[in-house]
């Protein structure tokens, strides 16, 4: 027992000794500056696609209440018409502003709502298309993927 722990010891004496950890015997490989530019480039498309991937939920909200919206009115002009009493001048007033604000809620859903979000799955399908053209099946070293993430600044689009 006593062997074993002087043989223990004078191993770790010698450890000891070493200057450098046995890691640092490999030199650090310093990525290409092609290589690094290509590995920024897909970190700020895939920056732009988280951006535009939140702009598309939004979107979708948007356009989701829009069409509740028109939904609801069009179900209330469908079942006030046939209770309207066309004799009574208020009656009539009340159903031609609640169709006023249906054909309100339809156009802004036609041309606002509908629009934007098909824009907003454009500009979407559009950044994905270019992550998948620069960075599918590409690899890149860890040195490279470092040297992108440092001080990365993507352009605002």
């Amino acid at each position: 027992m006593a062997f074993n722990r002087f043989v223990i010891a004078c191993g770790l004496a010698a450890l000891a000794g070493r200057a450098e950890p046995a890691f640092a015997q490999y030199a650090t490989t310093e990525p290409s500056a092609v290589e690094v530019t290509a590995a920024r480039n897909c970190l700020c498309l895939e920056r732009s696609v988280e951006d535009r991937r939140f702009e598309l939920d939004i979107r979708n909200g948007i356009f989701e209440k829009s069409r509740a919206d028109l939904d609801a009115i069009e179900r209330e002009v469908e079942q006030r018409r046939p209770t309207v009493d066309v004799n009574d001048p208020n009656q009539v007033d009340a159903f031609r502003s609640l169709l006023a604000r249906a054909d309100a809620a339809r156009t802004h859903y036609e041309q606002s709502a509908v629009p934007e979000q098909q824009q907003a799955v454009g500009r979407y399908n559009a950044v994905v298309d270019q992550l998948n053209a620069a960075c599918k099946g590409r690899s890149f070293t860890t040195y490279a993927w470092e040297a992108a993430r440092r001080d990365l600044v993507c352009p605002r689009n």
